[in-house]
């Protein structure tokens, strides 16, 4: 994977999340939903960082079954057995958040996203109302990908 070879991720993300921050979708939202960086993905720290310093409420999802659920950021995270980060609080309804940041393996311009093959994010995305935004470093944008009729397209990509 290209962004497992970065040598300069950190910056890169930081720069990341000034776009992210700059989008009248998060400027209007008081609550974000956002994700705890693995393999290479943008560096999350920064991100919770900012939303902290604008006073937004940070969202983390947990996987529960099949579905994702909202959480709030803040408390003690756990590994799941996928050995990812995730917090241990209880679910929140969908209609807390008010912009959800995705991750992926490689999206187009156009808002289509490559994610690990558990549908996690298409399911989620079809049960919330608010904007969507994939992020991800330029090595990941590509012309096309593989769309099926259960993928659900971001709304926005941003690229670092």
């Amino acid at each position: 994977m290209v962004r497992d070879h970065m040598t300069d991720r950190l910056v890169r993300s930081v720069e990341l999340w000034n776009l992210v921050a700059a989008l009248p979708e998060y400027c209007a939202s008081a609550s974000v939903m956002a994700f705890v960086a693995i393999n290479g993905e943008p560096d999350t720290d920064a991100l919770f960082a900012l939303i902290a310093a604008d006073g937004k409420r940070l969202l983390l999802p947990r996987v529960e079954g099949r579905e994702l659920v909202v959480c709030a950021g803040a408390g003690r995270l756990v590994a799941s057995s996928f050995g990812v980060l995730e917090p241990t609080g209880p679910s929140l309804p969908v209609a807390v958040v008010e912009l959800v940041i995705v991750p992926g393996l490689a999206f187009t311009t156009a808002g289509d996203r490559l994610g690990y093959g558990g549908g996690y994010y298409d399911r989620f995305l079809t049960r919330v109302e608010a904007p969507s935004v994939g992020v991800c470093f330029r090595e990941q944008l590509v012309d096309e990908l593989p769309a099926y009729p259960y993928d659900v397209r971001v709304q926005r990509v941003v690229v670092a």
